[in-house]
C-alpha cells in the first residue's frame, strides 16, 4: 500500500509508503511515473517510510531506476524520513546521493525547504 500526491503549490511529490511489494511494485511505477508528468524542474520529494515495511531485494531492484528518472525530470532535491536504520541504507544502496534520510519529519521538511 502507498499514496502518492503531487502539490502543485510547492512542486513536490509526497509519497506515503506502507508496503510495497512484487504484488503492487509494477503499480507503483506507473503510478510514480505519472505523477512525474506533472512536475516542473526543481521539483522536490519527501517519501514517509515511518510506518513502511523493508522491501525486499527484487522490489528493491525494480523501483532503482525512479531515483534517475526523477533526476532527468529536474529533481533539486529528495527526502525520507524512517526511524530504522536498515530503511535509511536500503534507500542509500538504491538511490545513492539522490536522497538524503532523516528520522523526524520536521527535520525532512526543514532540508527541503533550504
Amino acid at each position: 500500500m502507498y499514496e502518492i500526491n503531487y502539490d502543485p503549490a510547492q512542486n513536490r511529490i509526497n509519497i506515503k509508503m506502507f508496503e510495497i511489494t512484487k504484488d503492487n511494485v509494477d503499480s507503483y511505477i506507473a503510478d510514480f511515473i505519472k505523477t512525474l508528468e506533472s512536475v516542473k524542474p526543481g521539483f522536490t520529494g519527501l517519501t514517509d517510510l515511518s510506518e513502511g515495511k523493508l522491501l525486499t531485494m527484487d522490489v528493491a531492484e525494480k523501483l532503482g531506476h525512479l531515483g534517475q528518472l526523477s533526476v532527468d525530470r529536474g529533481l533539486a532535491k529528495w527526502a525520507y524520513y524512517t526511524g530504522s536504520a536498515v530503511s535509511k541504507l536500503q534507500m542509500k544502496r538504491m538511490f545513492g546521493d539522490v536522497v538524503d534520510s532523516f528520522e523526524k519529519l520536521e527535520d525532512a521538511e526543514a532540508f527541503l525547504k533550504n
